[in-house]
């Protein structure tokens, strides 16, 4: 697991992701791929695609996502995750503070995930 960046530097990266990224992650995800830690308690946040073909993100609890936001089609998850942010993932405003910057989506993650 990478370190931990501070929520300045979260707060900071504002680049949207753009369509190509989006789209290489749904491409990984379609594969069967899954991102997103497996650990006991809080694993932070994760994508994965279901079993009916919609596509997921949401918190992960256990290694297991906890009510998701769910995307029907491929185009409307690429077009919803090409416009976010590592800032816009992050969090940042979360009702629970011990979750605010921790285990969230990045652009580094997603990087590494799409390799």
């Amino acid at each position: 697991m990478q370190p931990q960046p501070t929520i300045e530097a979260l707060a900071q990266d504002t680049l949207p992701f753009g369509e190509t990224l989006a789209g290489n992650v749904a491409a990984r995800l379609e594969e069967g791929c899954s991102i997103g830690y497996r650990r006991p308690g809080y694993c932070g946040m994760g994508m994965e695609k279901d079993d009916f073909g919609d596509f997921l993100y949401g918190e992960l609890y256990k290694g297991v996502m906890q009510r998701p936001r769910r995307f029907r089609t491929r185009e409307e998850f690429i077009g919803w995750l090409a416009e976010q942010s590592t800032a816009t993932m992050a969090q940042l405003d979360h009702d629970d503070p011990r979750k605010r910057g921790v285990l969230v989506i990045t652009r580094q993650r997603l990087l590494a995930f799409t390799e």
